[in-house]
């Protein structure tokens, strides 16, 4: 086999068990809205559209990580790669970001203890 051809196959088998999840929470005047998509190796998709209580536009961004991740782990994923629209979300997890609201520590620590039951996993904030 040709040099190239193994790097191929070598990056084909590290896709194939890798699992995406789209996550958007959004809040206005008449209650929020979490939204997730996630995407199994199989090529199977999974969607769920969840209605809340009045939260926060940030509160309901991090309940659409926190329910999308216990999603993924329930499905048995163990390579994630989570993608999230909102920059304050990933920013925060990840210690860029200070979280300045208390209100919003409660669900980056949540974050945090679900994201060790992940042998990887990925954040990226998407436009």
């Amino acid at each position: 086999m040709v040099e190239t051809e193994k790097e191929a196959a070598q990056a084909s088998l590290q896709t194939q068990d890798l699992w995406v999840l789209y996550t958007n929470g959004a809040s206005n005047a008449s209650g929020s809205g979490l939204g997730l998509v996630l995407e199994v190796p199989t090529g199977k998709i999974i969607r769920r559209s969840i209605r809340f209580p009045d939260m926060s536009n940030n509160e309901a961004e991090y309940e659409a990580a926190i329910l999308g991740l216990r999603l993924a782990l329930k499905n048995g994923a163990k390579r994630l790669k989570l993608h999230c629209d909102y920059q304050l979300v990933v920013n925060q997890v990840t210690g860029t970001f200070q979280i300045k609201e208390q209100r919003l520590q409660k669900y980056q620590t949540e974050i945090c203890r679900l994201l060790p039951n992940f042998d990887e996993c990925q954040l990226d904030q998407i436009p």
